[in-house]
């Protein structure tokens, strides 16, 4: 009879595990790929401190209309990152700040800078700051159709001494019709990322800035 009881308790343990992890896999969340430019060397041997703000108004990632499909979700977001035509890979789950962090700190090392993030190893260096402004996925019914929409925005400076030298923002949104499940919302949020990440002009800024 003792080992019986014994066999139960690891039969037991063993089912509330599987339990648990089908749980947390049934979890939604929502997945950026997020493709860098080429590499080049434009700016090799320079460095900056890259800092990441987050102003937004409404910090609810999902809309109203989205929040079915994405319900319980953590609220972080799966980013892979991929270079050119490559497919790319993951490199984590963050919350919105963290994964704008990494977005930047590729987009801005695929023009050969030296990226620093942590502010106890930050120099003399200028810094570019990214302030998130808007960032949020919905899911807008029709009466025949549904349609995912995404928004994205945010401010970039170059900062020299605490002094902004320079600045723009860069702000956009798309849509895209839901067909299979939340496979359409994890392209779209994926291609307007890239597009808008993409567009910051760091070559414009750091001369308006008077850094090159």
């Amino acid at each position: 009879m003792t080992h019986l009881k014994k066999y139960i308790g690891v039969f037991f343990s063993i089912d509330m595990l599987l339990l648990t992890m089908l749980s947390c896999s049934s979890v939604p969340i929502l997945h950026v790929n997020y493709r860098a430019p080429d590499k080049t060397s434009q700016f090799e041997g320079k460095k900056v401190f890259l800092e990441i703000r987050d102003s937004r108004s409404d910090k609810e990632m999902f809309g109203d209309g989205a929040k079915a499909d994405f319900q319980n979700s953590s609220g972080s977001v799966s980013l892979s990152v991929a270079e050119g035509e490559e497919k790319g890979f993951k490199i984590g789950v963050f919350p919105v700040t963290d994964m704008t962090r990494e977005i930047f700190k590729e987009r801005l090392k695929s023009l050969g800078l030296d990226v620093v993030t942590d502010r106890n190893s930050r120099g003399q260096e200028p810094a570019v700051s990214v302030d998130l402004q808007i960032f949020k996925l919905d899911l807008i019914k029709g009466t025949i159709k549904r349609t995912w929409t995404a928004k994205m925005a945010y401010n970039v400076e170059i900062l020299e001494n605490g002094k902004v030298l320079a600045g723009n923002r860069i702000s956009g949104e798309s849509e895209k019709l839901k067909i299979v499940s939340r496979k359409e919302a994890d392209s779209l949020m994926s291609d307007l990322v890239t597009d808008l990440a993409n567009r910051l002009d760091a070559e414009a800024l750091f001369r308006q800035a008077g850094i090159i």
